[in-house]
């Protein structure tokens, strides 16, 4: 199996664990769905059937209704209460109103019962439930069960009745038939099941959609990635061949950036999907880039010969001191170096022995000074700018130079020599006044040295 294979097939698995927890969660919602929906539409059925329980009891005068009997029927009374259930079990879509009194062992019998077909007498036990229990101490209640009765299946909602006195007297029973009851909590169900089927269809085909759309994206996305290593793998070849003759000449950290551009980074693991292998892309063409950034960077101040700070680098140097300078906290001392003889090695032995020996030279500054305190800045010339150091440190740092000059000649008799003018000043705040007046000075005692070196020569 190749490694476009595994990843399809990768990409399909994690498409079909997407599509699988799509499908958990829209269930997951049509479930709570219903059951948000069902408590929401019981709490308004109880409501209502509350509201028609209180306002039923809030228009019975509680006096009348507690001297009526069983043998009052016929009087005026009884029949204003009876009138006035009746008006509600005639007007309003419920199955039973009617009256109910608490009796003193704690059981609960009918009171008033205005209908007409076949009312409950006077007297005659009802069962209690626990909403009737609730009622009877004062606060108006719903059954959360259905009961069932000699009159059929019902959910009751129960509210007392009061004296004059805020005494509890009686209470009103209201009943709604049970299989009303629960079709009309089950009443949206239907639809909320097949709201959740529609989105998970939908869900399903949008993510059949975006998954296509997804994979034709990324595989652009991946070309584009691909022809830009291409691209970058060119610029490798191009540093490389541009900085070839310094690689040993460099710190080793440059060396190895140099290096590591061209011959491109170990072998990573293969990705196992689009995805992966995407955000592989994207890393490694990031990290490439951040690398040729450095690169850049490091040319700006970097001398591409020789591998010390350049020009631009001295110029900013410069900036540094002459600051220090005016504000009267300078100390440093420079120091001069010119390579006796190069221009004649250039002429008789060509532009590569006189490259080797500023390589040389560089590299020995180096060893002596730090890379970062040495500066190319034109031809066979070095400036080496040491803060806080005293002249007599100057002095062991070029008897340093000068057994490392000598080293390299004795080391190197069938090349050609490598000779050096210096010179070296100390930064005297009431000599200078500014960076220029303590080079020209380290210049001339440079010069001087290197015209000794020619008088020298010349005599031999």
């Amino acid at each position: 199996m190749n490694s476009k294979d595994t990843k399809v097939k990768s990409s399909v698995r994690n498409f079909v664990m997407a599509l699988a927890l799509l499908l958990i969660t829209h269930i997951l919602m049509g479930v709570t769905l219903v059951t948000m929906s069902k408590k929401t539409l019981r709490d308004q059925i109880e409501q209502r059937m509350l509201d028609v329980a209180n306002t039923a009891a809030a228009q019975i005068d509680g006096d009348v209704a507690e001297r009526l009997t069983a043998d009052d029927k016929d009087t005026e009374d009884y029949q204003k209460i009876l009138t006035i259930l009746r008006s509600f079990q005639d007007n309003i879509d419920l199955d039973y109103i009617y009256g109910i009194n608490p009796e003193e062992d704690g059981t609960f019998t009918f009171a008033i019962d205005p209908d007409r077909e076949d009312p409950a007498e006077f007297g005659e036990r009802i069962e209690a439930t626990e909403a009737l229990k609730k009622a009877a101490k004062g606060t108006p209640s719903v059954d959360k069960v259905s009961h069932s009765d000699d009159w059929g299946r019902f959910y009751s909602a129960y509210s007392p009745i009061y004296n004059s006195d805020g005494k509890i007297i009686g209470l009103i029973g209201v009943d709604f038939n049970a299989d009303w009851f629960d079709d009309k909590l089950n009443s949206h169900r239907a639809t909320a099941v097949i709201i959740t089927m529609v989105a998970v269809t939908t869900g399903i085909v949008l993510s059949f959609v975006i998954f296509s759309q997804n994979r034709k994206r990324f595989k652009t996305m991946l070309a584009n990635l691909n022809e830009l290593k291409h691209e970058t793998e060119k610029l490798d070849t191009i540093i490389m061949d541009s900085s070839i003759k310094r690689l040993d000449l460099l710190p080793e950290s440059e060396s190895l950036l140099l290096k590591t551009l061209a011959a491109g980074e170990a072998e990573k693991q293969a990705p196992v999907d689009e995805y992966d292998a995407l955000n592989t892309s994207i890393s490694d063409v990031y990290e490439k880039f951040g690398k040729y950034i450095k690169y850049l960077e490091f040319q700006t101040y970097i001398d591409d010969m020789t591998g010390v700070s350049n020009k631009a680098a001295y110029r900013n140097r410069i900036r540094e001191l002459d600051e220090k300078i005016n504000n009267g906290n300078a100390d440093f001392s420079i120091a001069f170096f010119d390579i006796n003889g190069l221009k004649s090695t250039y002429t008789y032995y060509g532009f590569e022995a006189g490259e080797k020996l500023l390589f040389e030279c560089a590299k020995l500054l180096i060893s002596v000074f730090g890379v970062d305190n040495i500066f190319h800045v034109t031809g066979d010339e070095f400036i080496v700018i040491m803060e806080n150091k005293q002249h007599w440190q100057m002095k062991d740092y070029f008897a340093e130079f000068e057994a490392g000059l000598k080293r390299y000649n004795d080391e190197h008799t069938t090349e050609n020599a490598l000779s050096v003018a210096k010179g070296t000043i100390t930064f005297d705040p009431e000599k200078f006044s500014s960076y220029r007046t303590v080079f020209i000075e380290v210049k001339a005692a440079c010069d001087s040295d290197k015209d000794a070196y020619y008088r020298r020569t010349s005599s031999l």
